[in-house]
């Protein structure tokens, strides 16, 4: 079947941050138990390295875990297999869209909108129950044959 013309509002990311705070949460713990676990090992030998080394870890994980858990709301389209997304701040891309991640309930895409634009999004079934259908159907569904040409086309040899 040929592309519909879609378009969805994304702005529940509740799982997603769950997600990313209980990965977090055991990385932290993880350093935690290593961090004592060598302490405990090695009498008074280099514990300001061990205390040094989780300290780093610790505060790396949760810089990495903040990144990622500020997911910025936005209206995904699709029409004739060109794909948009338009954050609510922030610059639009448009491009060809990938599904990277399909996990059935949530889904992580990027639109190559060209060399150094790409633009990550997630998009969740919570709150999106009566679209999300319809988004899966747009997201696998190939392009027209007319943009699919262009799209071949505009493609350099290789």
């Amino acid at each position: 079947r040929e592309s519909l013309v879609f378009e969805v509002q994304l702005r529940r990311f509740r799982v997603w941050r769950f997600a990313i705070g209980t990965v977090a949460l055991a990385a932290v713990a993880s350093v935690v138990a290593w961090g004592f676990a060598t302490i405990a090992a090695h009498d008074d030998d280099g514990i300001a390295i061990v205390v040094g080394v989780a300290a780093v870890l610790t505060l790396a994980t949760l810089a990495v875990a903040v990144s990622l858990a500020r997911v910025p709301a936005g209206v995904l389209a699709g029409r004739n297999g060109a794909w948009t997304v338009t954050p609510d701040a922030g610059p639009s891309r448009s491009g060809p869209l990938v599904a990277a991640l399909d996990w059935g309930s949530f889904l992580l895409l990027r639109i190559d909108a060209g060399r150094r634009a790409r633009a990550w999004f997630l998009v969740q079934r919570r709150g999106l129950e009566r679209d999300c259908h319809a988004l899966r159907c747009a997201v696998y569904s190939p392009p027209r044959l007319g943009e699919a040409l262009a799209q071949a086309a505009a493609r350099p040899p290789q």
